[in-house]
């Protein structure tokens, strides 16, 4: 898996998937900083090479990074989910989990983007 910063992380790790983007890149955009232009090209190879099954974005922070990785996972046909950090209007907590959860499982089984819960 790749994602942009750990707001999925917990749910990855639960689910027992690898997260393949580097702790320093997460940290970066978790954090507002620009990430290493290593980190950058490595997390950019994850999709080029088809390394990751999904790619898990944080809708609440986008930036031009964000745009251009959600940009590259479609073009190599990753498919991606995004995440919310705080919890959406018109949720509970366990919809809220629930709706990220089936959103994840619909990636991995069937290659379903779901951008928006």
């Amino acid at each position: 898996m790749a994602v942009t910063e750990p707001v999925g992380d917990y749910l990855l790790q639960a689910a027992g998937c690898d997260i393949l983007t580097p702790w320093s890149f997460q940290a970066a955009i978790m954090n507002g900083t620009d990430p290493s232009p290593q980190d950058v090209t490595l997390e950019e190879s994850l999709f080029n090479d088809h390394r990751v099954k999904v790619f898990l974005y944080n809708q609440q922070v986008t930036d031009s990074l964000t745009a251009s990785l959600l940009a590259l996972a479609e073009k190599d046909g990753i498919p991606v989910v995004g995440v919310y950090e705080t919890m959406p209007t018109g949720y509970t907590y366990q919809s809220w989990m629930m709706a990220e959860t089936n959103a994840l499982e619909r990636a991995v089984a069937d290659g379903t983007s779901t951008t928006k819960l």
